[in-house]
């Protein structure tokens, strides 16, 4: 009897065709946010207050900066917080560099952390220095003073594969 099992196998196609091709992969996106904090004198007696500094989009996401002017209440440091304020459904890892900047626009690097994001509200106070060392240093000027926020997000993407056949813009 004659084998011809290796020559039905070899004609039969592949019945389960695939949904959708997809790449993954990790992208990064870069923002600088900076703000101005006047009439510093105003608030550096308090103890609890927050002040919020406003919203940005970096990745798809909306975020928040809120500057503190007692980081806690039994320390001498001012602070920030980089504040996630949308749904994630995937961590998402964040490089934060934080500058003052002087009145002739020169930047001093405070503070350089990593961070990664879970969920949204998240994000902890980050130290920039102790109250006493910005209060004596050339960074406040005019009852002002300056900071930049250096925001790098780094995250997985995922985008369908086309094949050229797909494409069509009729």
């Amino acid at each position: 009897m004659k084998n011809t099992a290796s020559v039905i196998d070899a004609s039969v196609k592949d019945p389960i065709k695939t949904e959708k091709d997809v790449i993954c992969a990790l992208k990064t996106f870069t923002t600088v946010y900076r703000v101005k904090i006047e009439n510093y004198s105003q608030l550096k007696h308090s103890y609890d207050l927050v002040i919020n500094c406003g919203t940005f989009h970096l990745a798809g996401y909306e975020w928040t900066v809120d500057y503190f002017p007692r980081l806690f209440y039994f320390t001498n440091e001012v602070g920030l917080r980089i504040r996630l304020c949308t749904n994630i459904n995937t961590s998402l890892k964040l490089d934060i560099q934080i500058n003052l900047i002087d009145p002739s626009g020169r930047c001093l690097v405070v503070a350089k952390k990593k961070r990664t994001y879970y969920w949204r509200n998240d994000g902890e106070p980050i130290t920039i220095m102790r109250k006493t060392k910005l209060e004596s240093s050339k960074y406040i000027n005019d009852d002002c003073f300056s900071f930049e926020c250096i925001v790098t997000v780094t995250k997985w993407s995922h985008e369908p594969k086309y094949s050229e056949e797909e494409v069509s813009f009729w």
